[in-house]
C-alpha cells in the first residue's frame, strides 16, 4: 500500500563542516526500512544558497500590497510553499516515509525553519581535529585557514542554538563520537525523534556499518579518497586521525576554537606548561590572520581560487 503523503518526511542533516561524518550518519539511518536518500543529489546544498531564496521572496512579496489582505501570513506561506516545492523535488516521489539528505555546511542555518519549518534537522558536529586533520588528507586543506573556517562554523551553531530554544522539538545536535562509541545509546533517541519504529531498526547493523570515504584507509591504502564500502577492523579508529599532532598544533587549536568547541561540548585541553615561544609563534599566526584578512578576497579572485566551503 503506497505510504500516505501526509506521512511522508524529509529530514536534513547538516554538518558543522566537511569531513564531520554526515555520510556516516545518513548511512546509519537508512539501515531502516522507511529510511531512503535522493536518487542523485548526494549533498544538497539547498540551506547553503538560501540566502538567494530569502532575497527573491523578498523582492516577490514587495509587490504584494497590504490592501489585498497581504500580512505576514500571507508571506510566511509563500516562504513555507518554496520550502516545500524543495523538499517535493528532494523527495523525488519516492514511496517511503522518510527520505534524507545531508549538506556538510550550516551556512544560513538562520533561515532554515524560515523555509522547512517541519522538517526535522539534525545538526552534527565533530572534534574538530579530527576534522581538521581529516581536511588536510583527503582536500589538501591549509591548516591556519581550517581552523578559522571551524571556529566560523561553530560560532553558527553556537548562535543559532542559543536562538532558538523552543526549536527543540524540531532539531537535534548529535555528536559524531557518540554515534561511533555508542551507536545504539546514540541512536535510538534519534529514531524515536524521527518518529521511526526502533523495534524495525537493525542495531546489529549499525555496529558493524562498513567504512566509507576514509581518509586513513586511503593513505594506509595508497589509494585516492573513495566512497566504496570497506569492511571496518578492530584497529579502524576514526577518533584518533590527530593523534600525530604536536604540542603546538594542540595549543593553536584551542587558541583558535577552543572556547567555541567547548559550546558544543568537547571540552578544552588541558595545558599545564606553554613554552613561550609557543604563544609568540601563536601571536605572529594571529597577526598574519587579521592582515591576511581584507587582502584574502582580492586574493583569491586573482588567482581564481574558492573559499572552502563554497
Amino acid at each position: 500500500m503506497p505510504i500516505d503523503p501526509s506521512r511522508k518526511k524529509l529530514v536534513f542533516i547538516l554538518g558543522i563542516m566537511p569531513r564531520s561524518g554526515t555520510n556516516f550518519l545518513s548511512n546509519l539511518l537508512q539501515i531502516h526500512p522507511d529510511c531512503a536518500t535522493p536518487r542523485k543529489v548526494w549533498e544538497d546544498y539547498v540551506l547553503s544558497h538560501a540566502d538567494q531564496l530569502a532575497s527573491y521572496s523578498r523582492a516577490v512579496t514587495a509587490h504584494w500590497d497590504s490592501d489585498w489582505g497581504v500580512d505576514e501570513l500571507t508571506r510566511d506561506g509563500f516562504d513555507t510553499a518554496l520550502g516545500k516545492g524543495i523538499s517535493q523535488f528532494l523527495d523525488g516521489g519516492k514511496d517511503i516515509r522518510l527520505t534524507i539528505t545531508k549538506t556538510p555546511s550550516v551556512q544560513n542555518l538562520d533561515l532554515y525553519f524560515r523555509f522547512f519549518p517541519k522538517a526535522p534537522l539534525l545538526i552534527l558536529v565533530r572534534d574538530g581535529r579530527s576534522i581538521v586533520e581529516s581536511g588536510i588528507r583527503s582536500f589538501g586543506w591549509r591548516r591556519e585557514a581550517a581552523l578559522h573556517w571551524l571556529s566560523r562554523e561553530a560560532k553558527i551553531i553556537v548562535d543559532w542554538v542559543r536562538d532558538h530554544p523552543r526549536a527543540e522539538n524540531g532539531f537535534r545536535l548529535v555528536r559524531y563520537e557518540d554515534l561511533w562509541n555508542e551507536p545504539v545509546k546514540a541512536l535510538r533517541p534519534l529514531l524515536e525523534f524521527l518518529e521511526l519504529d526502533t523495534e524495525r531498526y537493525d542495531f546489529e547493523q549499525a555496529s558493524q556499518l562498513p567504512v566509507r570515504g576514509s581518509s586513513d584507509l586511503a593513505e594506509q591504502q595508497d589509494q585516492a579518497l573513495h566512497w566504496d564500502p570497506v569492511e571496518k577492523t578492530d584497529a579502524f579508529n576514526p577518533l584518533s586521525r590527530h593523534g600525530s599532532w604536536n604540542g603546538f598544533m594542540h595549543y593553536r587549536y584551542q587558541q583558535v576554537c577552543g572556547e567555541i568547541m567547548q559550546s558544543l561540548g568537547y571540552p578544552q585541553l588541558e595545558m599545564t606548561r606553554i613554552p613561550w615561544h609557543w604563544r609568540l609563534r601563536s601571536l605572529i599566526l594571529d597577526g598574519l590572520w587579521l592582515l591576511k584578512k581584507p587582502l584574502r578576497p582580492i586574493y583569491r579572485k586573482l588567482n581564481g581560487i574558492r573559499e572552502p566551503g563554497q
